[in-house]
């Protein structure tokens, strides 16, 4: 089962990260490449700013992907928002918030225990510049580390635990996804249950917090760098 995100390529469900597993290994690779080569024909080359609302997007996909996979009648659907759910729901929602967000760091141990960080962006690649002869276009790059909360609301304890595997397992299924889109998830834990009170409905919250990398990309000609380097200097 495919959806659609960005008007671009359909998103495939490649099946579950354990038990079901709908397509075999090369078959899963092909749908991959295939997605790929199809974002690269319309961008011109594969090299997306991985931020965080492209990773909402995408998350709002691949879950409305798996729940086709799943054949879960509309009006039934777990709702993916970007605020907390409204007064009235009749199914179970997630929302979406940053907790904190900062420079990559690098080392060897876990997230967020780095002291080195990428303060700046730092040389990527080169190509040859698909519009000037003889001219190269330059990548640079900068990583961001980010800590974001999934909210899990639903109307029983039951049903929200439920979720939060699911969840786990919809971000564990689409992990290829980030990455095609330069993003890299996470899963540091749930915290403890809560309830909330919203409209007249008593709803059970479960926090999950992710750790997210992204890449933002910046691309120069050699001139167009010769220039900014300079301006960027003049200023220090």
């Amino acid at each position: 089962m495919v959806t659609k995100v960005d008007n671009i390529a359909p998103i495939p469900d490649l099946g579950y990260s354990t038990g079901t597993i709908r397509v075999s290994e090369d078959e899963a690779e092909a749908i991959v490449q295939n997605y790929v080569n199809e974002i690269s024909s319309v961008r011109g080359a594969l090299h997306p700013n991985g931020d965080l609302l492209k990773l909402f997007e995408l998350i709002q996909n691949a879950v409305q992907s798996r729940q086709e996979s799943e054949k879960v009648p509309g009006d039934k659907r777990l709702l993916v928002l970007a605020s907390d759910p409204p007064e009235e729901i009749d199914t179970e929602a997630i929302t979406f918030s940053l907790l904190s967000r900062g420079p990559g760091q690098f080392n060897k141990g876990p997230p967020n225990s780095a002291r080195v960080k990428e303060l700046a962006p730092h040389y990527r690649g080169a190509q040859n510049h698909p519009e000037h002869i003889g001219e190269k276009l330059i990548t640079m790059g900068r990583f961001f580390d980010s800590n974001i909360a999934f909210n899990i609301y639903a109307r029983n304890d039951m049903t929200a635990l439920k979720r939060v595997f699911w969840f786990e397992n919809v971000m564990d299924s689409f992990r290829w996804l980030f990455r095609v889109h330069h993003i890299e998830a996470l899963y540091q834990g749930t915290g403890d249950k809560a309830k909330v009170k919203i409209g007249n409905l008593e709803l059970t919250k479960y926090p999950m917090t992710f750790f997210v990398r992204t890449e933002e990309i910046y691309q120069f000609g050699v001139q167009e760098l010769k220039k900014f380097v300079v301006k960027t200097s003049v200023l220090l």
